[in-house]
């Protein structure tokens, strides 16, 4: 006799499961958010034997490549974020904030994609989205549009017409059955094994948009981003004026790639102009270096100032920057330039909204506190790159070819780097170059500001302070300002 099916508890915020209510889930530590779980019950008993033949397996040298079958979404960016194009059968979820621009990116993919788009919408109304693409001016000949949000009726249609994209809007306004509330655990648990096997039956494409919690993470259970072929996130910059598109999972392309599109009234299009412009007179604390948003090298303006302290401790703030670095940085050039800095405020910014939390944009920072602290500019002609360690070494920066290219095309004129770097290739490409190799923090005085980066022997004081004067004439001049 075959056992009572016995009941079982999900956790709303986590997925996480119980064979009993309890009030806090031990896994995301969240109160009353434990409910039971009305999914199809497993009842235990025998394990029944196959009813008839069963198929010969395949061997995988005879399995058909669908590589060569890729799709282009016509967003060259996007093709490079997915890796090539669309797959058939592939499982997208695009996860953003709410406002981020996720529905404007659905329908910027439907007016460039060359192929028949079933387009289905739990948040907004046919007429709502007519009125959006109408904005846009985009040719909806091609786009069918639904208000369906229930998963067998969405999986049926999609078996039967093979449409060549199936876009649902959002995967949390699915109903799959009776019981639990569309964006449950449950209810995106299902939703994601069925539009999985649906997509893998039919061979289409679906792309499913997600929100995110108020603390990053896609909304709902893990597994739901496990099921996934392709998760991509949907950020904007500081200045909400740029998205920036990152794929977190992808299981037919590269991991890490970026997309950085703009924002505008008639859609949403690739950005292609990022990288900062440069005035001919740059001021002090101004140093022009490079990021990499996936592969994309970018030009960006980081930024310093060096203010001595009037009120309590000596503070440290950056913006698009991480903190921590900057304290490091500025631990580093107090020890090796015997540098009072502990008297003074510094402020970092990258200039443009971006954030950039990577060590090679270690060296342009050093130089751009060195330059607001003794006020003497750096060229708005000179680039610099590189990591720097603890002892004051300097390393060449990750993938350092495809910035060192980007600041050539850019027309720098002189490039400070690490003595380590190999730029053979880009010496003999670009003979006009300047280079300036350097082997420690300790260099960079005489490398940029014409000092010798020694400290005073009497006294301890810093030996560059603003105008290139001693620390304690720059501190006179200081207290007579004030």
């Amino acid at each position: 006799m075959a056992k009572k099916a016995a009941k079982t508890f999900l956790c709303n915020s986590c997925g996480a499961t119980y064979s009993r209510w309890q009030g806090k889930c031990t896994q995301c530590n969240e109160w009353n958010t434990i409910d039971e779980d009305h999914s199809a019950p497993v009842v235990s008993g025998k394990k029944g034997k196959p009813s008839g033949p069963m198929d010969e397996l395949p061997f995988l040298a005879e399995i058909d490549p669908e590589e060569s079958a890729r799709k282009s979404t016509g967003l060259d960016d996007l093709d490079l974020v997915l890796g090539g194009g669309l797959v058939p059968g592939q499982l997208i979820l695009l996860a953003g904030e709410p406002g981020v621009g996720k529905s404007t990116l659905i329908l910027e993919i439907s007016r460039r994609f060359t192929g028949r788009i079933y387009y289905f919408s739990g948040e907004e109304s046919p007429g709502q989205i007519r009125m959006r693409s109408d904005r846009m001016k985009i040719d909806g000949s091609r786009i069918k549009i639904s208000r369906e949000i229930e998963l067998d009726a969405i999986c049926n249609r999609m078996a039967r017409e093979k449409p060549d994209l199936l876009v649902i809007d959002s995967v949390q306004t699915i109903s799959s059955r009776e019981g639990n509330l569309p964006g449950s655990p449950g209810q995106l648990r299902d939703a994601a094994f069925a539009l999985l096997e649906a997509a893998k039956g039919s061979k289409v494409p679906v792309l499913l948009t997600g929100h995110i919690t108020k603390e990053g993470s896609i909304g709902g259970p893990r597994l739901l981003e496990h099921m996934m072929d392709t998760v991509l996130y949907f950020e904007s910059d500081r200045n909400n004026h740029y998205r920036i598109l990152k794929s977190t999972k992808n299981r037919f392309g590269p991991v890490g790639e970026a997309a950085i599109l703009e924002m505008r009234t008639d859609g949403m299009l690739p950005a292609r102009r990022l990288s900062s412009t440069r005035s001919e007179d740059s001021p002090a604390g101004c140093v022009h270096a490079v990021i990499l948003e996936g592969s994309r090298p970018i030009v960006v303006e980081v930024q310093a100032l060096v203010t001595r302290s009037s009120y309590g401790p000596a503070r440290r703030v950056a913006e698009g920057l991480d903190t921590g670095r900057l304290l490091l940085l500025s631990a580093v050039l107090e020890k090796h330039l015997k540098l009072r800095l502990s008297d003074y405020d510094i402020f970092a910014n990258i200039a443009g909204g971006f954030r950039a939390d990577e060590p090679g944009l270690d060296l342009a920072l050093c130089v751009a506190i060195l330059s607001s602290f003794n006020e003497q500019p750096v060229s708005s002609h000179t680039g610099v790159l590189g990591e720097v360690g603890l002892s004051g070494e300097l390393r060449p920066a990750s993938r350092e070819n495809i910035r060192l290219k980007e600041m050539a095309s850019l027309g720098f004129e002189k490039l400070v780097i690490s003595s380590g770097s190999a730029t053979e290739e880009i010496e003999q490409a670009n003979p006009a170059l300047a280079w300036k190799r350097l082997k420690s923090v300790s260099e960079i005085p005489a490398a940029l500001f014409g000092g010798n980066g020694s400290s005073s022997q009497s006294g301890g004081g810093n030996s560059l302070g603003p105008s290139g004067k001693s620390g304690r004439e720059t501190d006179g001049q200081v207290n007579a300002l004030l």
